[in-house]
């Protein structure tokens, strides 16, 4: 136990409150994906990820023909975006 407090520590521990969270871990490859494509392509991907009929491995299949591999694991991920167990992007 700290015996003597030192003089600005209520400060430095509130300014840790605001300041950003570090990132960590690679970046959600769907939500680059969606920064790269062109407009056309991002709401058509928007759209079939807000559809949830469609299933997470149809997306990734489809996703991994026109560039990297991507996984259904991801896309379920960014689907989870803003929750706990999603990826950091954001909703």
């Amino acid at each position: 136990m700290i015996e003597k407090q030192p003089i600005g520590l209520a400060q430095e521990l509130d300014a840790l409150t605001g300041a950003p969270a570090a990132h960590r871990g690679p970046r959600c490859s769907v939500g680059a994906l969606l920064e790269a494509a062109d407009a056309d392509v991002a709401a058509s991907l928007r759209t079939v990820l807000d559809t949830t009929s469609v299933s997470a491995t149809a997306i990734a299949e489809t996703l991994s023909r026109y560039g990297d591999a991507v996984t259904a694991y991801t896309v379920n991920r960014h689907r989870r975006r803003g929750k706990p167990n999603g990826c950091r992007c954001e909703r």
